[in-house]
């Protein structure tokens, strides 16, 4: 097998789990309320996530053969007019999540909190 392709495999493995903790903090998020305000987000496949809650969008587009990404937040629903703040990210192979707009790296669980923080406006 070559490097690149374990490569690709981690980085693909690192996602499902990028996107499992991001669902989980989701669900907590949910807890205490009405079903009817629950925010949606879906299953994160082919290296796409959308996660809306509170009048917010956020899209994370990533590539498991780099392990690079990028995120957009929107404003209600996604459209180049509705644009609050976007960004990119890279996993690393450590599982240390760098963003583009912030210094230093994050562990997973603590970039999942991060990103739904930008939906929950909880930074």
């Amino acid at each position: 097998m070559s490097t690149a392709s374990a490569d690709t495999r981690v980085f693909a493995e690192l996602w499902i789990s990028f996107v499992a903790l991001i669902r989980s903090y989701v669900a907590a998020h949910d807890l205490s309320k009405p079903v009817c305000e629950h925010a949606l987000v879906d299953e994160g496949e082919n290296g796409h996530l959308t996660l809306r809650g509170e009048g917010k969008t956020l899209v994370l587009d990533y590539d498991p053969a780099t392990g690079s990404g990028s995120w957009t937040t929107y404003e209600d629903d996604p459209g180049p007019e509705r644009v609050l703040e976007q960004g990119d990210f890279a996993i690393g192979d450590d599982s240390l999540v760098a963003f583009s707009d912030r210094r230093g790296k994050l562990e997973l669980e603590v970039a999942a909190e991060a990103f739904t923080a930008k939906v929950f406006d909880e930074e």
